[in-house]
Protein backbone atom coordinates (compact mmCIF):
# COMPACT_ATOMS: atom_id res chain seq x y z
CA UNK A 1 0.00 0.00 0.00
CA UNK A 2 2.90 2.32 -0.21
CA UNK A 3 2.98 2.76 -4.24
CA UNK A 4 3.27 6.23 -5.02
CA UNK A 5 2.51 8.23 -8.41
CA UNK A 6 5.27 10.29 -9.47
CA UNK A 7 6.65 11.87 -12.73
CA UNK A 8 9.87 12.18 -13.66
CA UNK A 9 10.83 13.97 -16.34
CA UNK A 10 12.43 17.28 -18.86
CA UNK A 11 10.98 19.61 -20.65
CA UNK A 12 11.72 23.09 -22.37
CA UNK A 13 11.81 24.49 -19.03
CA UNK A 14 14.42 22.62 -17.40
CA UNK A 15 16.27 21.75 -20.79
CA UNK A 16 17.99 23.22 -23.51
CA UNK A 17 16.91 21.20 -27.02
CA UNK A 18 20.49 19.47 -27.55
CA UNK A 19 19.77 17.81 -24.20
CA UNK A 20 16.14 17.18 -24.88
CA UNK A 21 17.44 15.27 -28.47
CA UNK A 22 18.90 12.95 -26.41
CA UNK A 23 16.59 12.09 -24.23
CA UNK A 24 13.81 11.64 -26.90
CA UNK A 25 11.82 7.96 -27.13
CA UNK A 26 10.38 6.34 -30.09
CA UNK A 27 7.69 4.18 -30.08
CA UNK A 28 9.60 0.85 -29.93
CA UNK A 29 12.25 2.00 -27.45
CA UNK A 30 9.38 3.20 -25.02
CA UNK A 31 7.61 -0.35 -25.31
CA UNK A 32 11.17 -1.56 -24.37
CA UNK A 33 11.34 0.54 -21.09
CA UNK A 34 7.86 -0.51 -20.16
CA UNK A 35 8.92 -4.31 -20.58
CA UNK A 36 12.00 -3.92 -18.63
CA UNK A 37 9.94 -1.70 -15.75
CA UNK A 38 8.23 -5.08 -14.69
CA UNK A 39 11.58 -6.21 -13.63
CA UNK A 40 12.49 -4.60 -10.61
CA UNK A 41 9.74 -4.66 -7.67
CA UNK A 42 9.27 -1.76 -6.51
CA UNK A 43 7.91 -0.15 -10.26
CA UNK A 44 4.34 -1.95 -10.71
CA UNK A 45 3.05 0.69 -13.28
CA UNK A 46 4.72 2.65 -16.08
CA UNK A 47 4.60 4.63 -19.24
CA UNK A 48 6.28 7.03 -21.20
CA UNK A 49 5.20 10.63 -22.63
CA UNK A 50 7.72 11.58 -25.36
CA UNK A 51 7.50 14.55 -27.44
CA UNK A 52 9.72 17.39 -29.04
CA UNK A 53 9.40 19.17 -26.02
CA UNK A 54 9.10 16.75 -23.26
CA UNK A 55 10.45 13.74 -21.92
CA UNK A 56 7.93 12.44 -18.54
CA UNK A 57 8.16 9.03 -17.15
CA UNK A 58 4.85 8.05 -15.17
CA UNK A 59 5.63 5.69 -12.10
CA UNK A 60 3.33 3.93 -10.17
CA UNK A 61 6.39 3.12 -7.80
CA UNK A 62 6.91 1.79 -3.77
CA UNK A 63 10.28 3.25 -3.95
CA UNK A 64 10.56 6.33 -5.73
CA UNK A 65 14.02 6.84 -4.36
CA UNK A 66 14.78 4.31 -6.96
CA UNK A 67 13.42 6.11 -9.93
CA UNK A 68 15.94 8.77 -11.22
CA UNK A 69 18.66 6.32 -11.20
CA UNK A 70 16.86 3.69 -13.00
CA UNK A 71 16.04 5.86 -15.63
CA UNK A 72 18.91 7.36 -16.34
CA UNK A 73 21.08 3.41 -16.32
CA UNK A 74 18.22 2.26 -18.48
CA UNK A 75 19.37 5.30 -21.14
CA UNK A 76 22.74 4.22 -20.68
CA UNK A 77 22.53 0.33 -20.23
CA UNK A 78 19.82 -0.39 -22.66
CA UNK A 79 19.33 2.38 -25.09
CA UNK A 80 23.59 3.09 -25.48
CA UNK A 81 23.00 6.71 -25.30
CA UNK A 82 25.94 8.09 -23.02
CA UNK A 83 24.05 10.48 -21.77
CA UNK A 84 25.85 12.75 -18.70
CA UNK A 85 22.88 13.86 -16.86
CA UNK A 86 24.51 16.42 -15.02
CA UNK A 87 24.00 18.59 -17.77
CA UNK A 88 19.96 17.92 -17.00
CA UNK A 89 18.58 16.36 -14.31
CA UNK A 90 14.69 15.61 -14.13
CA UNK A 91 12.20 17.49 -11.82
CA UNK A 92 9.95 15.32 -10.00
CA UNK A 93 6.69 15.07 -8.74
CA UNK A 94 4.33 13.09 -6.35
CA UNK A 95 1.18 12.34 -5.68
CA UNK A 96 -1.49 14.90 -6.00
CA UNK A 97 1.17 17.25 -7.85
CA UNK A 98 1.91 14.50 -10.75
CA UNK A 99 -2.03 14.33 -11.45
CA UNK A 100 -2.02 17.95 -11.53
CA UNK A 101 0.71 18.25 -14.24
CA UNK A 102 -0.17 15.39 -16.28
CA UNK A 103 -3.81 17.33 -16.65
CA UNK A 104 -2.14 20.45 -17.26
CA UNK A 105 0.11 19.08 -20.22
CA UNK A 106 -3.06 17.45 -21.59
CA UNK A 107 -4.74 20.62 -21.58
CA UNK A 108 -1.76 22.87 -23.67
CA UNK A 109 -1.22 24.47 -19.92
CA UNK A 110 2.58 23.70 -19.79
CA UNK A 111 3.62 23.39 -23.28
CA UNK A 112 6.42 25.80 -25.26
CA UNK A 113 3.47 27.26 -26.90
CA UNK A 114 0.56 27.98 -24.00
CA UNK A 115 -2.49 26.25 -25.64
CA UNK A 116 -1.03 24.06 -27.99
CA UNK A 117 -3.70 21.79 -29.51
CA UNK A 118 -0.91 18.82 -30.92
CA UNK A 119 -0.29 17.78 -26.88
CA UNK A 120 -3.42 16.52 -26.32
CA UNK A 121 -3.08 13.84 -29.37
CA UNK A 122 0.49 12.87 -27.79
CA UNK A 123 -1.19 12.36 -24.50
CA UNK A 124 -3.76 9.79 -26.51
CA UNK A 125 -1.24 8.40 -28.07
CA UNK A 126 0.14 7.56 -24.47
CA UNK A 127 -2.73 6.08 -23.35
CA UNK A 128 -2.92 4.22 -26.61
CA UNK A 129 0.28 2.57 -25.38
CA UNK A 130 -0.81 2.09 -21.87
CA UNK A 131 -3.82 -0.21 -23.59
CA UNK A 132 -1.47 -2.03 -25.84
CA UNK A 133 0.64 -3.09 -23.05
CA UNK A 134 0.75 -6.54 -21.79
CA UNK A 135 1.21 -5.45 -18.15
CA UNK A 136 -1.84 -4.39 -16.08
CA UNK A 137 -1.53 -0.83 -15.51
CA UNK A 138 -5.30 -0.16 -13.57
CA UNK A 139 -4.15 3.36 -12.15
CA UNK A 140 -1.71 5.08 -14.82
CA UNK A 141 -5.06 3.68 -17.31
CA UNK A 142 -7.46 5.91 -15.53
CA UNK A 143 -4.87 8.83 -14.99
CA UNK A 144 -4.07 9.08 -18.55
CA UNK A 145 -8.22 8.48 -19.41
CA UNK A 146 -9.22 11.22 -17.37
CA UNK A 147 -6.43 13.78 -18.30
CA UNK A 148 -7.81 13.30 -21.99
CA UNK A 149 -10.94 14.07 -20.71
CA UNK A 150 -9.49 16.94 -19.05
CA UNK A 151 -7.81 18.40 -22.19
CA UNK A 152 -10.81 18.06 -23.79
CA UNK A 153 -13.21 20.20 -21.64
CA UNK A 154 -10.57 22.80 -21.28
CA UNK A 155 -10.27 22.87 -25.49
CA UNK A 156 -14.48 22.65 -25.41
CA UNK A 157 -14.87 25.46 -22.43
CA UNK A 158 -12.25 27.91 -23.04
CA UNK A 159 -10.53 29.67 -25.93
CA UNK A 160 -7.46 28.82 -24.45
CA UNK A 161 -6.59 26.47 -27.77
CA UNK A 162 -8.64 27.63 -29.80
CA UNK A 163 -7.41 27.77 -33.38
CA UNK A 164 -4.25 25.87 -34.69
CA UNK A 165 -1.56 26.16 -32.03
CA UNK A 166 1.35 24.24 -32.34
CA UNK A 167 4.91 24.58 -33.10
CA UNK A 168 4.10 23.91 -36.38
CA UNK A 169 2.43 27.21 -36.42
CA UNK A 170 5.01 29.29 -34.41
CA UNK A 171 7.53 27.73 -37.58
CA UNK A 172 5.05 29.80 -40.12
CA UNK A 173 4.76 32.80 -38.10
CA UNK A 174 8.57 33.11 -37.58
CA UNK A 175 8.74 32.71 -41.74
CA UNK A 176 6.40 35.57 -41.61
CA UNK A 177 8.63 37.53 -40.86
CA UNK A 178 11.09 36.80 -43.48
CA UNK A 179 8.91 36.79 -46.32
CA UNK A 180 5.97 39.58 -46.34
CA UNK A 181 4.18 36.45 -49.11
CA UNK A 182 4.44 32.48 -49.52
CA UNK A 183 2.99 33.19 -53.26
CA UNK A 184 6.25 32.80 -54.42
CA UNK A 185 8.43 30.80 -52.46
CA UNK A 186 9.14 27.01 -52.55
CA UNK A 187 8.90 25.28 -49.46
CA UNK A 188 10.85 21.91 -48.83
CA UNK A 189 9.22 19.70 -45.83
CA UNK A 190 11.13 16.55 -45.00
CA UNK A 191 9.19 14.93 -43.39
CA UNK A 192 5.71 13.41 -43.51
CA UNK A 193 4.45 12.89 -39.84
CA UNK A 194 1.82 15.13 -38.00
CA UNK A 195 4.10 18.16 -37.32
CA UNK A 196 5.14 18.32 -41.32
CA UNK A 197 1.32 18.02 -42.29
CA UNK A 198 0.24 20.55 -39.64
CA UNK A 199 3.51 23.20 -41.27
CA UNK A 200 2.35 22.28 -44.95
CA UNK A 201 -1.33 23.31 -43.31
CA UNK A 202 -0.42 26.51 -41.97
CA UNK A 203 1.80 27.97 -44.71
CA UNK A 204 -0.86 26.31 -46.90
CA UNK A 205 -3.38 28.64 -44.94
CA UNK A 206 -1.24 31.87 -45.40
CA UNK A 207 -0.77 31.30 -49.20
CA UNK A 208 1.76 29.02 -49.85
CA UNK A 209 1.48 26.75 -53.09
CA UNK A 210 4.61 25.36 -54.34
CA UNK A 211 5.57 22.17 -51.66
CA UNK A 212 8.26 19.62 -52.54
CA UNK A 213 7.51 16.38 -49.91
CA UNK A 214 10.73 14.87 -48.85
CA UNK A 215 10.30 11.61 -46.53
CA UNK A 216 12.04 7.78 -46.11
CA UNK A 217 9.16 6.28 -46.68
CA UNK A 218 7.73 6.74 -50.03
CA UNK A 219 3.88 5.82 -49.42
CA UNK A 220 3.55 8.19 -46.42
CA UNK A 221 5.25 10.85 -48.47
CA UNK A 222 3.49 10.44 -51.47
CA UNK A 223 0.23 10.28 -49.37
CA UNK A 224 1.00 13.89 -47.52
CA UNK A 225 2.45 15.04 -51.31
CA UNK A 226 -1.05 14.41 -52.70
CA UNK A 227 -3.23 16.06 -50.22
CA UNK A 228 -1.01 19.38 -50.78
CA UNK A 229 -0.52 19.11 -54.27
CA UNK A 230 2.94 19.36 -53.95
CA UNK A 231 6.09 17.37 -55.49
CA UNK A 232 7.38 14.31 -53.68
CA UNK A 233 10.91 13.33 -54.00
CA UNK A 234 13.52 10.81 -52.40
CA UNK A 235 16.09 11.81 -49.69
CA UNK A 236 19.23 11.37 -51.87
CA UNK A 237 17.77 14.67 -53.77
CA UNK A 238 18.03 17.10 -50.81
CA UNK A 239 21.14 18.15 -52.16
CA UNK A 240 19.37 19.15 -55.54
CA UNK A 241 16.20 20.49 -53.87
CA UNK A 242 18.68 23.34 -51.87
CA UNK A 243 19.69 24.71 -55.18
CA UNK A 244 16.22 25.42 -55.62
CA UNK A 245 14.15 25.99 -52.99
CA UNK A 246 13.51 29.32 -50.34
CA UNK A 247 12.46 27.58 -47.28
CA UNK A 248 13.22 24.35 -45.54
CA UNK A 249 11.16 22.66 -42.93
CA UNK A 250 12.34 19.87 -40.97
CA UNK A 251 10.44 17.62 -39.17
CA UNK A 252 11.03 13.79 -38.42
CA UNK A 253 12.68 11.34 -35.60
CA UNK A 254 15.60 10.98 -37.35
CA UNK A 255 18.34 10.28 -35.48
CA UNK A 256 21.27 11.54 -37.76
CA UNK A 257 21.75 14.84 -39.67
CA UNK A 258 19.77 14.90 -43.03
CA UNK A 259 20.70 18.19 -43.92
CA UNK A 260 24.71 18.89 -43.78
CA UNK A 261 26.60 21.90 -43.72
CA UNK A 262 28.59 20.39 -47.08
CA UNK A 263 25.62 19.89 -48.77
CA UNK A 264 23.88 24.20 -48.35
CA UNK A 265 28.06 24.97 -48.96
CA UNK A 266 27.72 23.37 -52.09
CA UNK A 267 24.34 24.38 -52.78
CA UNK A 268 24.96 28.06 -52.33
CA UNK A 269 26.42 29.03 -55.70
CA UNK A 270 23.89 27.30 -58.09
CA UNK A 271 21.59 29.63 -55.53
CA UNK A 272 24.11 32.61 -56.27
CA UNK A 273 24.01 33.00 -52.80
CA UNK A 274 20.38 33.86 -52.60
CA UNK A 275 19.15 33.20 -48.65
CA UNK A 276 17.47 30.14 -47.25
CA UNK A 277 15.59 30.23 -44.78
CA UNK A 278 15.95 26.68 -42.65
CA UNK A 279 13.51 25.80 -39.18
CA UNK A 280 13.88 22.59 -37.79
CA UNK A 281 11.78 21.35 -35.75
CA UNK A 282 12.61 17.78 -35.53
CA UNK A 283 13.56 15.78 -32.47
CA UNK A 284 16.18 15.20 -32.18
CA UNK A 285 17.62 18.02 -34.87
CA UNK A 286 17.79 16.70 -38.11
CA UNK A 287 19.87 20.02 -39.86
CA UNK A 288 23.81 20.06 -39.26
CA UNK A 289 23.63 22.92 -35.75
CA UNK A 290 26.82 24.23 -37.54
CA UNK A 291 25.08 25.67 -40.49
CA UNK A 292 24.18 28.95 -38.69
CA UNK A 293 27.66 29.65 -39.67
CA UNK A 294 27.18 30.54 -42.98
CA UNK A 295 25.97 34.09 -43.52
CA UNK A 296 23.16 33.70 -46.35
CA UNK A 297 21.04 30.98 -44.46
CA UNK A 298 18.91 32.00 -41.34
CA UNK A 299 18.77 28.59 -39.14
CA UNK A 300 15.98 28.30 -36.51
CA UNK A 301 15.13 25.33 -34.39
CA UNK A 302 12.74 24.47 -31.38
CA UNK A 303 14.40 26.99 -28.76
CA UNK A 304 14.42 29.66 -31.40
CA UNK A 305 10.32 29.77 -31.52
CA UNK A 306 10.41 31.05 -27.95
CA UNK A 307 10.39 34.47 -29.08
CA UNK A 308 7.67 34.08 -31.82
CA UNK A 309 5.40 31.92 -28.61
CA UNK A 310 5.70 34.70 -26.20
CA UNK A 311 4.06 37.05 -28.59
CA UNK A 312 0.92 34.70 -29.04
CA UNK A 313 0.52 34.23 -24.68
CA UNK A 314 -1.10 37.77 -24.22
CA UNK A 315 -4.37 37.20 -25.74
CA UNK A 316 -4.10 33.58 -24.55
CA UNK A 317 -3.79 34.56 -21.05
CA UNK A 318 -7.10 35.59 -19.90
CA UNK A 319 -8.26 32.27 -20.56
CA UNK A 320 -6.25 30.82 -18.02
CA UNK A 321 -7.98 31.37 -15.04
CA UNK A 322 -10.71 28.84 -16.08
CA UNK A 323 -8.56 26.58 -17.42
CA UNK A 324 -7.19 26.53 -14.19
CA UNK A 325 -10.42 25.77 -12.65
CA UNK A 326 -11.64 23.44 -15.27
CA UNK A 327 -7.62 21.55 -14.40
CA UNK A 328 -8.77 21.41 -10.74
CA UNK A 329 -12.04 19.61 -10.32
CA UNK A 330 -10.90 16.80 -12.58
CA UNK A 331 -7.95 16.48 -10.01
CA UNK A 332 -10.31 16.65 -7.70
CA UNK A 333 -12.22 13.74 -9.07
CA UNK A 334 -9.47 11.81 -9.93
CA UNK A 335 -8.05 12.15 -6.64
CA UNK A 336 -11.47 10.85 -5.29
CA UNK A 337 -11.03 7.65 -7.16
CA UNK A 338 -7.44 7.06 -6.14
CA UNK A 339 -8.47 7.95 -2.68
CA UNK A 340 -11.34 5.28 -2.77
CA UNK A 341 -9.13 3.07 -4.23
CA UNK A 342 -6.87 3.02 -1.43
CA UNK A 343 -9.86 3.69 1.24
CA UNK A 344 -12.08 0.07 -0.01
CA UNK A 345 -8.58 -2.21 0.58
CA UNK A 346 -7.37 -0.76 3.86
CA UNK A 347 -10.83 -1.05 5.76
CA UNK A 348 -11.39 -4.67 4.40
CA UNK A 349 -7.85 -5.95 5.73
CA UNK A 350 -8.71 -3.56 9.11
CA UNK A 351 -11.69 -5.53 9.58
CA UNK A 352 -9.46 -8.51 8.66
CA UNK A 353 -7.43 -7.63 11.78
CA UNK A 354 -9.65 -7.20 14.24
CA UNK A 355 -11.50 -10.16 13.10
CA UNK A 356 -8.18 -12.15 13.46
CA UNK A 357 -7.67 -11.18 16.76
CA UNK A 358 -11.25 -11.63 18.19
CA UNK A 359 -11.06 -14.92 16.63
CA UNK A 360 -7.56 -15.99 18.61
CA UNK A 361 -8.49 -14.94 21.83
CA UNK A 362 -11.80 -16.90 21.25
CA UNK A 363 -9.81 -19.94 20.76
CA UNK A 364 -7.48 -19.54 23.51
CA UNK A 365 -10.72 -19.45 25.97
CA UNK A 366 -12.89 -22.62 24.16
CA UNK A 367 -11.69 -25.36 26.33
CA UNK A 368 -12.46 -23.51 29.22
CA UNK A 369 -15.75 -22.49 28.39
CA UNK A 370 -19.28 -23.89 28.33
CA UNK A 371 -21.51 -23.68 24.81
CA UNK A 372 -23.20 -21.12 26.85
CA UNK A 373 -20.15 -19.18 27.27
CA UNK A 374 -18.86 -19.46 24.18
CA UNK A 375 -21.90 -17.98 22.33
CA UNK A 376 -21.66 -15.07 25.28
CA UNK A 377 -18.17 -14.34 24.55
CA UNK A 378 -18.31 -14.34 20.34
CA UNK A 379 -21.54 -11.74 20.95
CA UNK A 380 -19.36 -9.58 23.06
CA UNK A 381 -16.40 -9.44 21.03
CA UNK A 382 -18.34 -8.38 17.79
CA UNK A 383 -19.67 -5.84 19.25
CA UNK A 384 -16.31 -4.85 20.33
CA UNK A 385 -14.97 -5.08 17.35
CA UNK A 386 -17.74 -2.81 15.31
CA UNK A 387 -17.46 -0.34 17.89
CA UNK A 388 -13.84 -0.05 17.49
CA UNK A 389 -13.77 -0.28 13.98
CA UNK A 390 -16.74 2.52 14.00
CA UNK A 391 -14.70 6.01 14.35
CA UNK A 392 -11.90 4.37 12.21
CA UNK A 393 -14.39 3.30 9.05
CA UNK A 394 -16.31 6.22 8.87
CA UNK A 395 -13.12 8.71 9.41
CA UNK A 396 -11.66 7.02 6.56
CA UNK A 397 -14.57 6.84 4.28
CA UNK A 398 -15.50 10.77 4.99
CA UNK A 399 -11.72 11.97 4.29
CA UNK A 400 -12.12 10.16 0.94
CA UNK A 401 -15.46 11.75 0.36
CA UNK A 402 -14.50 14.77 1.25
CA UNK A 403 -11.28 15.07 -0.75
CA UNK A 404 -8.94 15.52 2.44
CA UNK A 405 -7.21 12.08 2.69
CA UNK A 406 -3.40 12.32 1.82
CA UNK A 407 -2.35 8.96 1.06
CA UNK A 408 0.30 9.21 3.93
CA UNK A 409 -2.30 8.73 6.14
CA UNK A 410 -3.36 5.57 4.22
CA UNK A 411 0.41 4.41 4.33
CA UNK A 412 0.21 4.87 8.44
CA UNK A 413 -2.47 2.81 8.77
CA UNK A 414 -0.79 -0.23 6.87
CA UNK A 415 2.65 0.47 8.60
CA UNK A 416 1.06 0.68 11.96
CA UNK A 417 -1.11 -2.58 11.65
CA UNK A 418 1.27 -3.94 9.66
CA UNK A 419 -1.82 -4.42 6.66
CA UNK A 420 0.72 -5.57 4.30
CA UNK A 421 1.44 -9.14 6.43
CA UNK A 422 -2.42 -9.40 6.63
CA UNK A 423 -2.74 -8.60 2.77
CA UNK A 424 0.14 -11.96 1.88
CA UNK A 425 -1.34 -13.46 4.64
CA UNK A 426 -4.83 -13.62 2.80
CA UNK A 427 -3.16 -14.08 -1.00
CA UNK A 428 -1.35 -17.42 -0.13
CA UNK A 429 -4.52 -18.51 1.56
CA UNK A 430 -6.20 -18.00 -1.48
CA UNK A 431 -3.76 -19.79 -3.58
Amino acid sequence: MSEQLIVIGWSHKNAPVKFRDKLFLSKDEIQCLVKEAVQPDFIQELTILSTCNRTEFYFISSDTGSLINWVKDKYNSILKRNIDFADGEPYTQQGSETIKHLFRVASGMESMMLGENQILSQVKTAHEHLLMSSGKTPLLNQLFRDAVSCGKAVRTDTDLCRGAVSISLAAVELAKRIYSSFQKQKILLVGAGESAELTAKHFQENGATQFVIVNRSEERGKRLAEKFSAEYAELSEIPELLKQVDIVVAATHSKEYLITINQVNQALSARQYKNLLMIDISTPRNIDTEIHKIQEVFLYDIDHLENVISENLEKRKGEIPTAELIIQEHSKKFMSWFKTLKVKPTISLLTQYYEKIRTEELQRYEHKASADEKDAMAKLSKGLVRKLLHYPITHLKGLADGQELDPQTIDTIWRLYRLEEMKDSEAKKSE
